[in-house]
């Protein structure tokens, strides 16, 4: 009887743990199909494998043809409304392939169909998607535009991979000193980029990436262009990572000889692009003062790619009115080895936040509804730049703006703390004892990853 009393005393609550676990696992489960749209879901599961009903699509298709062949192109257009059959449609215009079904698909690349980013970024990839099963190229200039035009969007590389998979492409792209040439670098630099982010490596092959960037290479101007910078900069990234794309098309080996084939042209190239990128970055350093708008963001952001020494020029105008992008000076900043830029860094944010009076504030578990520093300021920005600055000055700031009421900056403190070994390891340590009780998550996992670096065991216990 004992025995039995011991036992339930033992099992009981382990499998009262193992319940509640299950229940906040479930309830994280369904918050988080809650917050995804239907529209979502659906193209989730489309792109996991998942297929649409053949039946469905024949349907819609004739329904469609039936209505352009009586030349209601109006009524076509009108059936084309957001929801989960707008993919059927859109795939059923695409199979019926004639030139008004590729102009009423261009035209829905100019409409806002929902407010939800992430839902509308499917309605682009459809339509990039099915323009493309048309080999329609007269299109690529409507979704160089709709890219140009949206700016960053969400699921943005998954675009940018239907793009640069049309024929005429590389024409565009090498027309550096045109609007939509300068588009498409950018949508090239994000097709590339997306392939360590998601973006299958198929599409190396079927872009014909390799031949691409070596076009771009053989009529590159003879002035440091930002775009190509970045461009080359990623192609690099590809060639250093090869063998990872090879191993996912195992099962595919046409796709894998086709892959091979691209990646050998840019391995061809490596020692040209490496030597063109290392004298990149006085150059464009030196064309900051002398651009502004879009060129001065590519230039700040191809020096980003380059963890370029930008602290002389960047240190003296700090703040100033030229600068169009504060955040990304600051992140170039974060790579400095100049020992006057943390010192500048925290002098900059303590002249112009509050710091102390925002610790003493009640912390919110949501980031404010409205901006609670000057505008000017890249407070967020500076705290994790200066993870590049250690010091003790540094930890002091970022252990103080990690009491900060806002956990927008408190995350992003605690995310600088741990990058070497504390000056003062007592004070940095019960910063982040104090973050992982915080009451908001990024916080609790920016602590846990913050003691992980700096190998506390505790970092590994929820």
């Amino acid at each position: 009887m004992a025995y039995a009393l011991v036992i339930a005393g033992v099992v009981l609550p382990l499998l009262l743990g193992a319940l509640l676990l299950l229940a906040v696992q479930f309830r994280r489960r369904r918050q988080l199909d809650d917050d995804l749209s239907p529209v979502t879901r659906q193209h989730l599961h489309l792109f996991q494998g998942g297929q649409l009903s053949e039946a469905v699509v024949e349907s819609a298709k004739a329904r469609l043809r039936s209505l352009l062949e009586r030349g209601e192109v109006e009524a076509v257009e009108a059936t084309l409304r957001p929801g989960m059959q707008y993919v059927v449609q859109v795939r059923a215009l695409a199979e019926i392939g004639t030139d008004e079904a590729g102009r009423i698909l261009e035209r829905q690349l100019q409409r806002r169909l929902s407010n939800d980013q992430l839902e509308q970024s499917w309605y682009w990839i459809d339509l990039a998607s099915s323009l493309r099963s048309l080999n329609r190229d007269r299109s690529l200039p409507h979704l160089l535009r709709c890219a140009e035009a949206s700016g960053p969007q969400p699921l943005g590389h998954f675009f940018a991979a239907e793009t640069v998979c049309f024929l005429g492409f590389a024409g565009y792209a090498r027309q550096g000193d045109t609007r939509l040439g300068r588009t498409a670098l950018r949508i090239l630099h994000q097709a590339l980029e997306g392939l360590r982010h998601g973006v299958q490596a198929q599409v190396v092959a079927e872009a014909r990436l390799g031949e691409l960037v070596e076009g771009l290479w053989d009529h590159r101007p003879d002035a440091v262009d930002p775009l190509l910078v970045r461009v080359f900069a990623e192609a690099l990234r590809q060639v250093r990572r090869s063998q990872n794309g090879e191993a996912s098309l195992d099962d595919e080996p046409a796709e894998r000889e086709g892959y091979q084939w691209q990646m050998s042209r840019l391995a061809a190239l490596e020692p040209f692009l490496a030597d063109y990128l290392n004298g990149a970055g006085p150059a464009l350093c030196a064309s900051l003062t002398k651009t502004a708008g879009p060129e001065q963001r590519d230039a700040l952001l191809a020096l980003i790619d380059l963890r370029a020494e930008a602290a002389p020029v960047l240190l003296p105008v700090l703040g100033g009115p030229w600068l169009d992008d504060p955040e990304l000076a600051v992140e170039l900043l974060g790579h400095s080895r100049d020992p006057q830029t943390g010192k500048r860094l925290r002098a900059w944010v303590s002249g112009q936040v509050p710091m102390d009076r925002r610790a003493l504030r009640r912390p919110l578990h949501e980031p404010a509804r409205r901006p609670s520093v000057p505008a000017k300021v890249p407070y967020e920005a500076v705290l994790r730049a200066l993870r590049g600055h250690p010091s003790a000055e540094t930890e002091g700031l970022l252990s103080l703006a990690a009491r900060d009421f806002d956990p927008t900056f408190r995350a992003a403190a605690v995310s600088s703390l741990g990058w070497w070994e504390p000056v003062q390891r007592r004070d940095v340590l019960a910063a982040l004892q104090q973050a992982r009780r915080d009451l908001c998550p990024d916080v609790r996992r920016a602590a846990r990853a913050a003691q992980a670096r700096l190998g506390e065991r505790q970092a590994k216990r929820r």
